[in-house]
């Protein structure tokens, strides 16, 4: 699937590289080539991330809403500081890397050669998503069914994950139960880790981004003997 360039480099824009206006290209006589590989990289990650958003999951991706971004901030910072580029002049690069890109013989092809070399530069700048556990899944996919269900209404979308939610959220109590804990103490556990996550949720670490949201629809398929 195709996106407007525009959309793919905004989809992981800051204000540090963002601008309103197209100008001609940029001067990049003085980028280092570790720069111009990072460029290239940001520009996979935009490509993917909005993908991703689209509900497109390319196969050899992981989840990219904020540690792409994360790196693509980044590149555009240091770049602008290496080669002495203004921020149009990076948004520019970037958007011309999308485009070769896109303008590929194979641009599938293209963008599967980049997973493993990006990804290492990614792993090697951006900490790696951090794994919810049970409880903290059960407080995300909540979050997500109410937002959904405000925004769209009770769609199909929206049930689905409502129902992956309580799914998580009975597991979760069930565990609490066995730990020890009355039903009472489980459930006002449960509802203390959703105003956390609620709260994290609007931070400025990530949010609920910096979370491996992958990993809770793990936790919520049905086990051999359950179905729903």
């Amino acid at each position: 699937m195709r996106f407007p360039v525009s959309l793919l480099v905004l989809a992981l824009a800051t204000p540090a590289v963002h601008a309103a206006t197209p100008q001609p290209p940029a001067d990049l006589s003085r980028l280092t080539a570790a720069g111009r590989v990072d460029l290239r990289c940001a520009a996979a990650f935009a490509i993917v991330a909005t993908q991703q958003a689209g509900g497109d999951a390319l196969a050899g991706w992981p989840p990219l809403a904020a540690r792409g971004k994360r790196f693509f901030a980044d590149t555009g910072t240091r770049v602008m500081a290496e080669a002495g580029l203004a921020r149009q002049d990076v948004r520019t690069a970037l958007a011309a890397e999308v485009t070769s890109l896109q303008s590929a013989k194979d641009p599938e092809a293209a963008l599967a050669s980049l997973a493993k070399p990006c990804l290492d530069r990614l792993d090697a700048s951006v900490p790696p998503l951090t794994v919810p556990d049970l409880n903290q899944c059960a407080a995300i996919l909540t979050l997500a069914a109410d937002e959904l269900h405000a925004r769209e209404g009770m769609t199909p979308a929206a049930q689905d994950v409502r129902t992956l939610a309580s799914v998580l959220t009975a597991r979760e109590r069930e565990a609490l139960i066995a730990k020890g804990k009355t039903g009472d103490e489980a459930d006002r556990t449960v509802i203390q880790a959703r105003d956390a996550m609620a709260a994290e949720a609007d931070d400025d670490k990530g949010g609920i981004d910096k979370y491996d949201v992958a990993h809770c629809y793990d936790l919520a398929k049905p086990s051999e003997k359950t179905h729903y």
